[in-house]
């Protein structure tokens, strides 16, 4: 065994090593290992890490007495003594063939755990099993859009703000498990600032950071209030809904879309004999809600999925509705009643051949549409999102008979054929 390594809090230390066939075992995995002696200061934080062609390497520290101290971990340690004296770090191989050289940096840091936080500059802070959340406190200078990152190699990081009338909170982002929150802040208001983790014990270390975001040109922000059918705006997404009012001037059908290259769109429609909410019925991770409106006041719900922030672009439009129900063509949509088990049959007539898509919307049943002709013969229940059904396919020129039925037997109600073409199927 070598001589003890001082860690100096003003210069890293470098020690290296190489986990071979002749190593000590491990007993409990069969595991090659390696030791080394470090004297270690109370109240001092030390990081290492490990690089070299040894994958996977294993990380701990035990006191004079035997007894763990930190770790185990993957490539990375933290290094946080309560007393001052002499401790081991072993690297272990990641599994029984886990061999090669490798190189340890290990230099002394300094942890802020509370405190005020400044736009633009990353804070090192450090979770342990005294200590499981960190609070920090931060005002901005201007009204605008900030990102707040929390990340971790050690842990599965939490991020909380809250103030202001804000309550936000982000587990994991971009499919990994470090944090972020995108919001709106205001001057003269102290937010808080809450980073943790779901592990158990949450012992680790993370960076913390805040940062101005810029919105893209010529994009402004409307997170709520009144918006008029046809028209697009833009809000930020987080974990929270925002709410929009639309009034509807005559019996329609309404298609609202959220659309989002940063988040999982969640959307709800909610008014008179209406109460929809959808996932990803538009493209991707887009979110889409056909449905049948009477005259009256709606509410337009636009979260995420996952709570996860983002910006997000919102769009409404409505069709006439035709009261003749027993023919349908492109850019038409009719109005039926179901009455019996048999389902309703509406001939859709196709005059040029392409991709069309044919939506069966209710929301007095769980609408079942059924697709016969040129040698077609289709069934959907719940393809246009919730309980509304979907036929998309290429169509050549002729008629079909569709038939609206219910997937409960003995369900009757108002329903919607709306047909359209499409750029592909």
């Amino acid at each position: 065994m070598n001589a003890a390594t001082n860690v100096s809090s003003t210069e890293p230390s470098r020690l290296q090593g190489e986990i071979t066939s002749s190593s000590p075992i491990n007993v409990n995995d069969g595991s090659r290992y390696q030791s080394f002696y470090l004297n270690l200061k109370a109240g001092e934080l030390v990081r290492v890490r490990q690089t070299g062609a040894l994958e996977n390497a294993v990380l701990t520290l035990v006191d004079d007495r035997g007894q763990l101290v930190g770790g185990p971990s993957q490539g990375s340690l933290h290094l946080a003594p309560e007393t001052t004296g002499k401790y081991r770090l072993g690297v272990s191989g990641g599994s029984d063939n886990g061999y090669g050289p490798f190189t340890l940096e290990l230099d002394t840091i300094t942890a802020q755990n509370g405190g005020d936080l400044q736009v633009d500059e990353s804070v090192f802070g450090l979770l342990s099993r005294n200590q499981n959340a960190n609070d920090y406190q931060l005002t901005v200078g201007e009204a605008g859009l900030y990102e707040i990152n929390l990340g971790s190699s050690e842990l599965d990081t939490v991020l909380k703000l809250s103030g202001g009338g804000l309550e936000l909170e982000n587990d994991d982002t971009a499919q990994s498990t470090d944090s972020q929150l995108v919001t709106q802040l205001q001057p003269g208001i102290t937010y808080t600032v809450t980073a943790t983790a779901l592990d158990q014990p949450p012992e680790g270390t993370y960076d913390l950071q805040v940062g101005r975001k810029a919105l893209p040109e010529g994009v402004e922000l409307t997170n709520g209030g009144e918006i008029s059918v046809g028209q697009t705006i833009n809000g930020l997404a987080d974990s929270g809904e925002k709410h929009y009012r639309i009034n509807i001037t005559e019996r329609a059908l309404l298609r609202v879309n959220m659309s989002s290259s940063d988040v999982d769109s969640y959307l709800k429609l909610q008014g008179p004999s209406v109460n929809a909410e959808d996932d990803d019925s538009g493209d991707n991770y887009d979110a889409q809600i056909t449905a049948l409106v009477q005259p009256g006041n709606y509410r337009i719900s636009a979260s995420t999925v996952n709570g996860a922030a983002g910006l997000f672009t919102l769009t409404s439009s409505v069709r006439a509705v035709s009261s003749r129900s027993d023919r349908v063509r492109p850019g038409e949509a009719v109005a039926g009643r179901l009455r019996g088990d048999q389902g309703s049959q509406v001939t859709l007539v196709i005059s040029e051949p392409g991709f069309y898509q044919v939506d069966l919307v209710s929301s007095d049943f769980d609408a079942v549409l059924h697709m016969e002709g040129q040698g077609m013969d289709l069934e959907d229940d719940d393809g246009a999102g919730g309980t509304n059904s979907r036929i998309g396919r290429y169509l050549d020129a002729g008629s079909y008979r569709l038939t609206a039925k219910s997937y409960e037997n003995g369900k009757t109600g108002d329903y919607v054929l709306s047909v359209e073409q499409t750029d592909e199927g």
